[in-house]
């Protein structure tokens, strides 16, 4: 009896007659599950925010959704929750929008083989790859970087030290060279549209906020901008001022 010998079209290595090999079907395993049993923590990081501001509206107070302290963990999160989605819907599981992706994420961890039998197996093999690296940085980040945005040729999250910040240019992996400034605007600009352009905070809520994602503003400084009239208060948190996040940013770079 003849055994044909299939290569694995992710590593090459010789399979029993499948389409991907046992480590690389491991792996993919391994990244789904990683997914399901990171993603709680990481919502509580994205979810670790200023404290709620509320402005005048009418005779009252109406709260306002308040910013994210680290809005890299902010879009891993909504990405992630999209994956899962597209994986659930890929394997026909009892999908609903109301299904938390961690649910989803490990149903699709233990149907792993199943859904490298698909056309689109290699893009899901390489996403929850690229997903699970992300997630493992924002769950232990480096002590020396901070993350900035994301390279808009490979899409891979670019944690920076505070020298290469100063210099304002970065080399991505991918042989990219970007400059600091339009990573981070279009990271800020990318997380302020998911979640609502309108995300404010008190000056020293955006100060934090900006300093988390290498961006270094002080608190006296936005006061100071008011002060100046060069910026407007949207609102008052506890008898602050609230500004705008994006308002501070274009100060900044006027």
């Amino acid at each position: 009896m003849v055994t044909t010998t299939v290569e694995c079209r992710k590593c090459g290595a010789p399979t029993a007659g499948t389409t991907y090999c046992h480590n690389c079907t491991t792996m993919t395993m391994n990244n789904l599950h990683s997914l399901a049993v990171g993603l709680p923590e990481l919502r509580l990081i994205a979810a670790r925010k200023a404290s709620v501001t509320a402005r005048q509206h009418g005779g009252g107070n109406r709260s306002v959704a308040p910013i994210p302290l680290n809005m890299a963990a902010f879009q891993l999160q909504s990405d992630i929750i999209t994956f899962a989605g597209m994986l659930g819907q890929a394997l026909t599981l009892h999908y609903n929008s109301h299904m938390p992706a961690e649910s989803l994420l490990t149903a699709a961890s233990k149907r792993t083989p199943a859904l490298l039998q698909r056309r689109d197996a290699p893009s899901i093999i390489s996403v929850a790859r690229h997903y699970e690296h992300r997630l493992a940085m924002q769950l232990t980040p480096p002590e020396d970087r901070r993350m900035i945005g994301v390279c808009p040729v490979c899409e891979r999250d670019l944690w920076c030290t505070d020298s290469e910040i100063a210099g304002q240019w970065v080399a991505c992996t991918c042989g990219q060279a970007l400059k600091v400034r339009d990573v981070q605007e279009q990271h800020l600009l990318t997380c302020a549209l998911a979640d609502g352009i309108n995300s404010r905070g008190t000056a020293a809520g955006i100060s934090k906020l900006l300093k988390v994602n290498g961006i270094d503003v002080k608190r006296w400084t936005i006061s100071q901008w008011k002060k100046r009239g060069l910026l407007a208060a949207v609102g008052t948190q506890d008898g602050k001022p609230v500004y705008r996040v994006w308002d501070v940013w274009r100060l900044m770079n006027r």
